[in-house]
């Protein structure tokens, strides 16, 4: 079986050293796309305010699971960042980003991010479901089944097939996205077949783990 299960098919026998190759599929995570889209985001209606599970988002490392660990092998944590503050809206969370360490190729490079947003009580179900939909509408999406309250998959544009998933779960919104390369020299992102059944069973594992 190959590092990524069943998703990606590796040689071998790897080479010694990936060089900048592997800064090109770990460097193109999504660290903005939630940041970008949250001049967007507001409030409804709260005439009957609904009130979540959530009263904060969990950290990046509480989020960590076997199914990261399978499809981002040997992952480490590089970012971890605040996503707005308590005159926001929206809501506050945070930003994180795992990556297969650069150097010599054991494995095949991988990375996932997921971005967290609790949605502040009363009105913090319906806050994240407008969260969900603001996000959603900005990309060509297709619903997700049986993934939290409401999902949604897309693919985003660039040099290596990227694949997301937003997801809400109660007032909680989970923007998770999830790239690997072909092979160890990472110069060609794998199948985007792959890919979308990667980012499907991270943003699975991401929410059962909450």
């Amino acid at each position: 079986m190959s590092p990524f299960g069943a998703h990606s098919p590796v040689p071998d026998i790897p080479p010694q050293n990936r060089g900048c190759a592997v800064v090109a599929v770990i460097g193109a995570t999504l660290v903005v796309i939630v940041l970008a889209a949250l001049g967007g985001w507001y409030v409804l209606s709260r005439d009957m305010p609904e009130s979540g599970d959530f009263e904060a988002a969990p950290g990046c490392t509480d989020m960590e699971n076997t199914v990261l660990d399978e499809l981002v092998p040997q992952h480490s944590l590089e970012i971890e960042e605040q996503i707005g503050t308590d005159q926001d809206t929206f809501g506050t969370g945070w930003q994180c980003r795992w990556a297969t360490p650069e150097g010599p190729g054991e494995v095949v490079p991988a990375f996932a991010s997921l971005a967290m947003v609790a949605a502040p009580n009363p009105g913090g179900v319906e806050t994240a479901a407008q969260n969900f939909r603001e996000t959603v509408e900005q990309h060509d999406s297709q619903e997700l089944q049986n993934v939290g309250d409401e999902a949604a998959l897309w693919v985003e544009e660039g040099p290596f097939t990227i694949a997301c998933v937003g997801t809400r779960v109660s007032n909680l919104y989970l923007e998770s996205c999830y790239s690997a390369a072909a092979d160890y020299q990472a110069a060609r992102s794998a199948d985007e077949e792959d890919i979308l059944a990667g980012v499907e069973e991270i943003t699975r594992g991401f929410v059962e783990t909450l």
